[in-house]
C-alpha cells in the first residue's frame, strides 16, 4: 500500500515537469510561476522517492532474514517436537500409574512445565511472524501436524 502512495508521489512529480515544460513552452512563465512549479516538482519527487525507499529497505531486510528465519525455525520444531514427546510420555505414564498421588502430582508439575515452554516456543514464532509471516504460515501448518499426530 505504501509503495503505490510513493509511485503516485513520483508520478505526479513527472506529470508536474511534464506540464511545466508545456507551460513553459507556450509562454514565459514568471519567477514566482517558475520557483513554485520546481518546488511542487522537488517536493512530490522526493517525498516519493523516500517512501518507495522505505519500502525497498524493508523488502530487502526481510530477504535478509529469511536464512536466519528457516535456521530459527528448524531449532524451534525440533524444540516443539521433543517437549511434545515430553508431554506424550507423561499423559502415558500418568495412565499407567497406580493412584500414586505424589507420583500424579509430580507429573502434572512436570507437564506443566513443558506447557509452559511449548507456549514460549509459540510466542518466539510470533515474534518472527512479524518479520516473515509466510513463512510462519507454512511452520504453523508443520506444527498443526505435529500437534494432530500426537493427539490421535
Amino acid at each position: 500500500m505504501q509503495k503505490r502512495f510513493g509511485f503516485l508521489f513520483v508520478a505526479g512529480s513527472l506529470i508536474v515537469s511534464a506540464i511545466f515544460l508545456w507551460i513553459a513552452s507556450e509562454r514565459n512563465l514568471s519567477s514566482l510561476e517558475n520557483v513554485l512549479l520546481q518546488i511542487f516538482s522537488l517536493g512530490s519527487g522526493l517525498v516519493g522517492s523516500y517512501i518507495l525507499g522505505q519500502e525497498s529497505a524493508k523488502e530487502s531486510a526481510r530477504d535478509l532474514m529469511k536464512p536466519h528465519a528457516r535456521s530459527a525455525f528448524r531449532r524451534l520444531i525440533a524444540l516443539y517436537r521433543g517437549l511434545s514427546r515430553i508431554n506424550l510420555v507423561i499423559s502415558e505414564s500418568a495412565l499407567s500409574l497406580s493412584r500414586d498421588d505424589y507420583a500424579h502430582s509430580s507429573l502434572e508439575r512436570i507437564a506443566g512445565m513443558a506447557t509452559e515452554q511449548i507456549a514460549t516456543a509459540e510466542d518466539a514464532l510470533a515474534d518472527w511472524e512479524d518479520i516473515v509471516p509466510e513463512e510462519v504460515g507454512e511452520l504453523r501448518a508443520r506444527l498443526d501436524e505435529i500437534k494432530g499426530g500426537h493427539n490421535a
